[in-house]
C-alpha cells in the first residue's frame, strides 16, 4: 500500500492487515509486581481480545519465563485460539514440543535461520519448512563449558538417565576443615587490621556480632565490616602494655578529660555540659 516494489511471482498474494500487534523483549516490573512471564502473558491477554482475521501478530519465545512444560503448553493453547481467529502468526521458540506441534498441524510451518556453525554469525538466510536447532551444547562448548560436562548433558538429553551418585564424603570433610581454620580467627577490641576492600588499616572497636560483622574504627568512624574481609596485622595484647585503657584508642583527649572531670562531680565539667544541652 506504500508502492514498494515487491520481488514476488505471478499469482503471489499479499495480505493487507487493519492492526500489528508484536510481543518482544522483557517488560518485567519490580514496581508492578510483574515478572518476565507476568509480562507476557499480560501482553497476549491483551492481543487475544483486541486481535482479529485481519491481524498479523509477531511473538518473540513465546511460552518462555516459566516452567518448561507448562511455558510450551499454553503457547500451544495460545497459537491455536488465535489460528482459529484467522490471524497470521509468526513465533520464535526453543521449545521442542511447540515446534513439534507446528510440524504436526497441517496449517502451521516451522522455518529456520541459517547460522555459520563455526562462528555463529547470521547468514540471514530463512529455510522454510525446517525445524531449527537451538545449538545450546555447541555454542556452550564455543564458550568454555568443559568436554566431559558437554557429554553428560548430551547423555541426559537421549537417555533421562540421571546421575545421582553423592560427592565423597573426603571432599566434604575437608571443605568443613578449612571453614573451621577461618572461624578460628577471632578479632579483639584495640587489634589492628586490614580492611582487605580498602587496602588499608583499621582498629577493631567491637567484637564480632551475630552477623558475623565486627565494627572496625576507620578514619575515624565507625564501620561495620565482615570478618572475612578483615586481616589481622597487629594484636591489641602485644601492641599495648598490659592494663592499657584501650578506649583512648577511639575517644579523643579532650572528651576522655571531660569525661574524666565528670566522674570526678567537676561543676565546670557539668556547667559545660548543661550549656551544650541548652543549645
Amino acid at each position: 500500500m506504500s508502492g514498494f516494489h515487491i520481488g514476488a511471482k505471478n499469482g503471489t498474494e499479499i495480505a493487507v492487515f487493519d492492526d500489528i500487534f508484536v510481543d518482544i523483549g522483557d517488560d518485567q516490573s519490580v514496581s508492578n509486581a510483574l515478572s518476565t512471564f507476568s509480562s507476557h502473558v499480560k501482553n497476549l491477554s491483551d492481543i487475544l481480545e483486541m486481535s482479529s482475521r485481519n491481524s498479523l501478530l509477531l511473538f518473540d519465545e513465546i511460552g518462555s519465563g516459566t516452567e518448561p512444560n507448562e511455558g510450551a503448553a499454553l503457547a500451544i493453547a495460545i497459537l491455536e485460539e488465535f489460528y482459529h481467529k484467522g490471524c497470521i502468526t509468526v513465533a520464535t521458540t526453543h521449545y521442542g514440543e511447540i515446534k513439534n506441534f507446528s510440524a504436526s498441524h497441517p496449517d502451521f510451518e516451522n522455518a529456520a535461520m541459517e547460522f555459520m556453525k563455526d562462528t555463529l554469525d547470521p547468514l540471514y538466510k530463512l529455510h522454510i519448512g525446517m525445524t531449527g536447532d537451538s545449538n545450546a551444547l555447541y555454542i556452550s562448548k564455543k564458550m568454555g563449558i568443559a568436554d566431559n560436562i558437554l557429554k553428560r548433558a548430551q547423555h541426559y538429553i537421549n537417555t533421562k538417565d540421571y546421575n545421582y551418585e553423592r560427592v565423597k564424603e573426603s571432599k566434604i570433610a575437608k571443605k568443613k576443615a578449612i571453614d573451621n581454620k577461618t572461624e578460628e580467627v577471632s578479632f579483639k577490641k584495640g587489634d589492628r587490621v586490614m580492611l582487605l576492600d580498602k587496602n588499608d588499616f583499621g582498629l577493631v572497636y567491637e567484637e564480632i556480632d551475630s552477623s558475623n560483622n565486627i565494627t572496625v574504627f576507620y578514619k575515624k568512624q565507625y564501620i561495620k565490616v565482615n570478618y572475612r574481609r578483615l586481616k589481622l596485622y597487629g594484636k591489641a595484647s602485644d601492641l599495648y602494655p598490659e592494663g592499657y585503657d584501650l578506649d583512648q584508642l577511639f575517644i579523643e583527649f579532650k572528651d576522655r578529660k571531660l569525661k574524666r572531670d565528670i566522674e570526678r562531680g567537676s561543676k565546670k565539667a557539668l556547667k559545660k555540659i548543661y550549656k551544650e544541652s541548652r543549645i
